[in-house]
Order: C-alpha cells, then structure tokens, then sequence
C-alpha cells in the first residue's frame, strides 16, 4: 500500500474508488485469462502476509524469507521493499501457482486478495486522517470485468476474507511512511538499527528468539500476559514488533514496552539487500505489473 499526496491523486490509472463507489468484477476457471495474473509480477509482500504464508508452508520466517522472498532496496528508499520471488524460467510464474489455481489460497497475500483493486491512503490536508481509496485497474488481458457480479470496496474485501489483511496492512503503512525520512543517521537500513527494524517487522521466528535470549527484558518492562501472547500468536508479535521499531528507532513511546534503563540491545543480521537502479518500477508502481531488468 503507497501513500498517495494530493498532487498524484488525479495523475494515477484506473478507476478512482471511495466508499460506496461500485466496480464489476469476478474471476473463476472458466474465463480464458484464468491464472495468467500470476505470471511476471512485482508482487509485493507485507508484514501480515509472510506470517500467513510462512504458517500456511509450515516454515520458519527466515526460511520463507530465504526461500521465497527477493529483499529490495530502491534508490532513494530508507527501508526495503519484500517481494514474492517468481520462477526464473520465462513464464516467472508464481511459486505457488498450479494448474488448478493457488496453493496458498486460503492464506494469499493482501495485493491477491485485492486485485484488481489496488489500495492506497491518500493524504490531504495536515493535520487530517488519510483516507483509504482503491483504484479498479485489470490488466488489459482480464476478462474478469466482464461478468455480472457489482462490488463495493467494503464487499469485496468481505467476499475475499481480505478484512484481517487489511487491517494489517493498513497498521503497516503508518509505520513505513515514517520511513520517507532517512532515519539511520548515516548508518543505513544495513546498519544496526536497520536490521533491527526489518526482523521486528518481517521475521517473527528470530524476533521472537531475540526477546527471549538478548537482554531486552531486562531493558524494558512488558506485561506478563502480553509475552504471554506474543510467544506462542505471530500477529500478536508483530503489532508489538511495529511498537518496538517506532521506540527503537523515532523514540516514540508505546505503552506496551517501558524502558527499565538506557541503552539498546543489539542488533541481528538481515539478509542481503538487492539495490536497483534508478530505471527501477516508479513510486507507487502496480501490483501486477512485469518485473524490471536487474
């Protein structure tokens, strides 16, 4: 989900939607395009979406971030971009594609549960809550418009079980909009605080590990029945890791955790950042759109 200032509002593609505002749409076996979506994607992967996968693959979040996962870092960013890693033969199909469809339907990530809808906050006045609009923009070859079937944002995201991912999503783009401003202080999303952010946000499994064997919690002060929580529940970990990140690295305080001393635990490493050129997608690119060339 990209932040949307008033300026771009009108340049952007596709049908403009809010509130009420209705679009046609419904994809099954039997239209022609069936699963050619899935093929040649930048599909980006949020927070919310690798705890569900990860769990859905019966796999750790490293393992699924080393497996499926290319870790992106465009110029001009100061946090990297996640993206599900397509096949390298020419299709670049999706890896969790089959001949009947998804593998992963059940718990598809967010942009799969949208489309063909793509979500943005648009920002106005300062000062005013951002106002969450969707653009309606198929691709060229979908037939899937071409049915009966008419949808608000709202029962869309109903017939897509898609509520929980947004919510999810929605509390994620708070948090990377605080990263349009640099704010490593020279040390970069590779430095300690860096690497920090990206395992409290992305990667429960070693986030958990590290609150449980650093000397965080001799730092800081959180509830018993809130470690309770988040040692056995991910999204429980990471609604507290999106807290954490926003003590840890703006010092904005979260009454969740409460600092016993000064200082900061260590950081842990984070896997290898890919940098792309400046010819890379443009700042709001679409969900389904062909990969740029490395």
């Amino acid at each position: 989900m990209k932040t949307i200032p008033d300026d771009m509002l009108a340049q952007l593609p596709g049908q403009c939607l809010r509130n009420n505002d209705r679009f046609r749409f419904r994809c099954h076996p039997g239209v022609a395009c069936f699963n050619r979506c899935c093929h040649n994607l930048n599909l980006f992967l949020y927070p919310y979406d690798v705890i569900r996968l990860k769990q859905n693959l019966g796999m750790r979040s490293d393992q699924f971030i080393d497996r499926y996962v290319d870790i992106v870092l465009r110029e001009g960013n100061h946090f990297p971009d996640v993206l599900l890693r397509m096949a390298t033969d020419r299709e670049q199909a999706c890896p969790f594609l089959s001949d009947a469809g998804c593998t992963v339907y059940q718990d598809r990530p967010d942009t799969c549960r949208a489309f063909p809808v793509e979500h943005g906050l648009h920002y106005g006045e300062p000062g005013t809550p951002p106002e969450r609009i969707g653009f309606f923009r198929p691709p060229a070859f979908c037939l899937g418009g071409q049915g009966p079937d008419e949808w608000t944002l709202a029962t869309w995201a109903q017939d897509q079980n898609a509520e929980e991912h947004h919510k999810m999503t929605l509390k994620w783009a708070g948090l990377k909009r605080l990263f349009d401003q640099d704010p490593w202080q020279g040390q970069g999303p590779n430095g300690p605080r860096g690497r920090m952010a990206f395992m409290a946000t992305y990667n429960m499994d070693e986030f958990r590990e590290f609150l449980q064997s650093s000397s965080f919690l001799n730092r800081y002060k959180v509830k018993k029945d809130l470690l309770n929580r988040i040692r056995r529940d991910d999204t429980t970990l990471l609604r507290f890791g999106m807290d954490w990140v926003k003590l840890f690295v703006w010092g904005i305080p979260s009454k969740k955790i409460r600092p016993r001393c000064t200082g900061q635990p260590p950081a842990p490493a984070l896997p290898a950042i890919k940098h792309r050129a400046a010819s890379g997608p443009p700042s709001r690119p679409p969900a389904h759109t062909p990969r740029q060339a490395e």
